[in-house]
């Protein structure tokens, strides 16, 4: 066969056989059963289900589902209202809008909409509760009817449609600003570069233009620091990505052309010799070394007591043990007059005792209020709260309290959990902190380092920005607990004593007998049933351990301790996909703890029930109500900033007003989430990945571990997810896979800015 060629099929999409909600590849059956395969970007192809369509491909044979015909490009073939009335306004069905086009046409049909919907209650499936959705539907989106159709055969969904109008909607002639440049869009959160190319490449965009290949620098290196946590990048790089990207070779004169357009529209930011950032990485991390060249060795006018040592003695008496050297020199850090201090300390060496301790000093001068904790989530917010006695917030409750003011009103500020704090979040911090206020930070530079572009600890402790004290010594309750001397071995690369009987750790051991002698002796289809089969002992551990923390948890929730239930007891895994992957744990622990079979909310991936657990997983403001609001049925809202990471539970699933309501206890707050917008923004959290439990603490956690894991593997992700464990670890899975991750040493380094800069300075 002939790969040059391209045909064309048209039909109907009857059924969906399989959908990859990252990457939006699908197999799909049309009503003639043949079946179709390909990308459709941007948008859900469940939403295309009974929809005419036209595809340009090729026909190629799959070993598991035969012949299909892959699709290069999708088409809707509708009428363009009817398109935009099923997949744009909420409330009217297929058939319904097929009725709607047969009676009226598109001017009659828009009059009745605007001055006479009464008349649609005529037409079957249309009653009063439906028409109210339809009715606030349609007058939240008409405007959108002229720009929805020109962009719905681009296969743009009606939130991304939406966004796109509000983004740019006092531009004039917006259509022809589009055709004349699509990558204006990736201005959009969730269209990235390779959807706008798509639509260039339908405008017939020359794929040599300077706008083009702006674009994909664009793309690129947010793509570099959004995944790999950089916050600047070299020429070289860039350009072979640039390379490998567009399928170029040798275009190095037109990619320089593009970068001095960059550097002089201030798109981009020379950091040192051929070396790049974006403005906002940029600023954030120049403001941040800043900060610190003007406080380091500022030293406040007088020692807080002239008699350290009986202060010492006194505080040692109150807190009933003694304090080690490491901590009581962080003391006196502060007492000798240091206005800014990084505190840094592995597990269980005693740094929230330290925090403690140095903020009663500074009690006995500063008023209590004068004092704030701070860490990026509610719950690690609480925790250092409740260790160290002080008023703590979330970081972002704190900036937004206080944004329209210069600087906190806080003469102490304490930084928690700081490796997990990005640039750009470090730089709104210290923005707005006074330069006679006194600024902490405390962290664990063994634990991962923060999602989001950046490496602020590691560069502070590298480059020495302002005093440290490092805490090494680690305590520990009794002998029979060891979370903390086993994480720490971890990190340092060496293989626990991990098969010992401890209070509070245990690992079960569910190997595949002389696994290495297996994998060399047996056929590679043999090795790999036989690994398919130990994962699923694996998995039957797993739901076994956790089906012991069921009956406790329902207590909590029937004492309404809400916030205890979300982490008596938490799954952690390194990946998302497989058999002891987020995904399919999830659904297999869903099972286990919540057996609720009224009304449920199906999704392309989870089934969502009343008494979920849940975790929202992309920072938005979000419809809400305080919890006294809620309970008082109130009608009114209020907007609200809901972050990557909040753990909640599903109160209530509305399917009148289409709504799933989730309470988030740490945080007082009842959240309305509109059921198209569940897979986007909220997923079950009975299992989580080691990035997401990042600054929490669980009861109880357990972890699996595999070799199918093992290109996850690496001390810094093990470290991480053990000390996510409070009163009990396990460790469930391969014996040679959890002493191979204990000694795979994580050496990933990242660029930074701050690092560019303080190299030209050296």
């Amino acid at each position: 066969m002939n790969e040059n060629l391209s045909f064309k099929l048209t039909g109907t999409i009857k059924k969906v056989l399989f959908y990859n909600s990252e990457t939006n590849f699908s197999i799909s059956v049309l009503e003639n059963g043949q079946k179709i395969c390909g990308t459709y970007l941007n948008t859900d192809i469940n939403n295309l289900i009974n929809e005419d369509i036209i595809l340009t491909g090729n026909w190629i044979s799959h070993k598991k589902y035969g012949i299909q015909f892959s699709f290069d490009t999708l088409e809707v073939k509708n009428n363009e209202f009817i398109f935009f009335l099923t997949k744009i306004i909420k409330g009217i069905s297929t058939k319904v809008a097929s009725e709607l086009c047969k009676k009226f046409d598109d001017e009659e049909l828009t009059n009745i909409l605007d001055k006479k919907p009464t008349d649609l209650l005529k037409f079957k499936g249309i009653k009063e509760k439906k028409l109210k959705l339809i009715l606030d539907s349609w007058n939240k989106f008409k405007h959108l009817k002229e720009f929805g159709s020109f962009l719905s055969k681009y296969g743009f969904t009606s939130s991304l449609i939406n966004k796109i109008y509000t983004k740019f909607n006092e531009v004039d002639d917006l259509i022809k600003i589009i055709k004349n440049n699509p990558y204006i869009i990736t201005q959009i959160k969730g269209i990235g570069f390779k959807k706008a190319d798509e639509v260039a490449k339908l405008l017939k965009i020359d794929e040599k233009s300077d706008i083009r290949i702006i674009a994909c620098l664009d793309y690129i290196i947010k793509i570099n620091f959004d995944n790999n946590g950089n916050s600047s990048i070299n020429k070289e790089s860039l350009f072979k990505l640039l390379d490998n990207f567009l399928g170029f070779n040798n275009q190095n004169m037109l990619y320089d052309n593009c970068i001095n357009q960059m550097l002089l529209n201030k798109r981009l930011y020379q950091t040192s010799k051929n070396r790049y950032s974006i403005s906002t990485l940029y600023f954030s991390e120049k403001n941040i070394l800043e900060f610190f060249k003007i406080r380091k060795n500022r030293v406040l006018n007088n020692q807080i007591t002239s008699n350290f040592e009986k202060y010492i003695e006194e505080k040692q008496l109150e807190l009933g043990f003694n304090l080690s050297n490491e901590q009581i020199e962080a003391v006196k850090l502060i007492n000798d007059g240091y206005n800014s201090m990084f505190l840094i300390g592995y597990a269980g060496t005693g740094k929230s005792t330290c925090c403690r301790a140095i903020l009663d000093l500074l009690r006995t001068i500063i008023s209590y209020d004068d004092i704030v904790c701070i860490a990026l989530s509610g719950i690690a917010s609480q925790r250092i709260s409740d260790t160290t006695k002080y008023n703590s917030k979330t970081i972002q409750s704190l900036l937004i309290k206080h944004k329209d003011e210069d600087f906190f009103p806080y003469k102490v500020i304490l930084l928690d959990e700081a490796s997990m704090v990005n640039s750009v979040t470090f730089n709104q911090i210290i923005s707005k902190i006074k330069l006679d206020s006194i600024f902490i930070v405390v962290g664990d530079d063994g634990q991962l380092p923060a999602i989001g572009a950046g490496d602020i600890l590691s560069n502070s402790i590298k480059h020495k920005l302002a005093s440290i004290c490092k805490l090494t010594k680690i305590y520990r309750q009794n002998e029979n607990k060891a979370i903390t001397l086993i994480a720490n071995d971890i990190r340092e690369g060496k293989v626990p004593e991990y098969n010992k009987e401890y209070e509070d750790f245990k690992f079960i051991n569910v190997s595949i007998e002389n696994y290495y002698k297996s994998k060399n002796i047996l056929k590679k289809i043999d090795f790999y049933e036989t690994k398919i089969e130990n994962t699923k002992l694996i998995l039957d551990n797993i739901l076994d351990i956790s089906s012991n923390y069921i009956k406790k948890l329902y207590e909590l929730i029937n004492k309404k301790d809400i916030a205890k239930s979300l982490t008596l007891f938490q799954v952690i895994t390194p990946i998302k996909s497989g058999i002891l992957g987020v995904e399919n744990l999830n659904i297999q622990l869903q099972k286990l703890f919540n057996n609720n079979t009224n009304n449920s909310k199906i999704t392309n991936l989870y089934e969502y029930k009343i008494m979920d657990k849940v975790i929202h997983i992309k920072n938005e403001n979000m419809k809400s109500q305080t919890l006294q609001m809620y309970r008082n049925n109130s009608t009114n809202y209020i907007e609200k900033r809901v972050f990557n990471g909040q753990l909640g539970l599903i109160i209530k699933l509305d399917f009148a007003n289409e709504n799933s309501i989730v309470l988030y206890p740490n945080d007082d707050m009842v959240v309305f989430y509109d059921f198209d917008n569940l897979n986007k923004l909220l997923s079950l959290a009975y299992c989580l990945t080691i990035h997401k439990t990042q600054g929490m603490e669980y009861d109880n956690a357990l972890i699996p571990m595999t070799f199918s894991h093992y290109i996850m593997h690496n001390t810094k992700l093990l470290y991480t997810a053990i000390t996510r464990a409070k009163n009990m670890c396990y460790i469930v899975g391969e014996e040679e896979a959890f002493k191979s991750a204990c000694k795979k040493i994580e050496m990933t380094k990242r660029e930074t800015v701050i690092d560019d800069l303080m190299n030209i300075s050296l």
